[in-house]
């Protein structure tokens, strides 16, 4: 059971409901430089909570391949690592969407970092993965720095992913030598 990908599409689910009495909850949760500026940190994470597409059908788009990401990362990866994934994405995605696309919200940032993990995952244990897999997981990173380059929020959670993905990855090869140097008959 994906625990994690259905609370944080039922939170955001939950916010971005509420657009439909009116735009409080969203003004109050979007990105704002300026009440950022003013001392309102939550504002680096809570934009993960309600969708800003005007268009419904975009906003189920986003819940779509945000579910899928979600799963598949739950299937793969620890949910330490998804949860720490999660907010790494929100908080990389949410922080440079206040320099390039201030007053917007939504959670595809914190996925996108899942995603991240999840080709940091492919790519270093290429064991089970098909070529195709890896090729496209390596594609994503020259467009994740295209993406970043032109203003747009998505690259760089990408990228903070990849990072922590292999940092998560070589944590655990560490910790399996050590397992098997212990465990080694003397």
């Amino acid at each position: 059971m994906p625990v994690l990908t259905i609370t944080a599409l039922a939170a955001t689910l939950v916010g971005t409901a509420t657009r439909v009495s009116g735009s409080g909850v969203l003004y109050a949760l979007r990105r704002d430089p300026t009440e950022l500026a003013h001392g309102q940190l939550w504002r680096l994470v809570s934009p993960v909570l309600v969708q800003s597409d005007r268009s419904w059908w975009a906003i189920a788009g986003v819940f779509l391949l945000c579910a899928a990401i979600g799963v598949v990362g739950e299937r793969l990866l620890p949910r330490a690592e998804w949860a720490l994934l999660y907010l790494i994405g929100a908080l990389t995605g949410h922080g440079i969407g206040e320099f390039f696309q201030p007053h917007q919200s939504g959670m595809s940032v914190a996925f996108v970092a899942i995603l991240g993990g999840i080709a940091a995952h492919a790519l270093i244990r290429p064991e089970g993965v098909p070529w195709q897999w890896r090729a496209r997981f390596a594609a994503l990173i020259p467009l994740a720095l295209l993406d970043t380059a032109l203003r747009d929020i998505h690259g760089a959670p990408f990228l903070a992913g990849l990072v922590a993905g292999v940092l998560f990855e070589m944590h655990a090869r560490r910790a399996l030598e050590q397992t098997r140097t212990h465990s080694a008959p003397a």
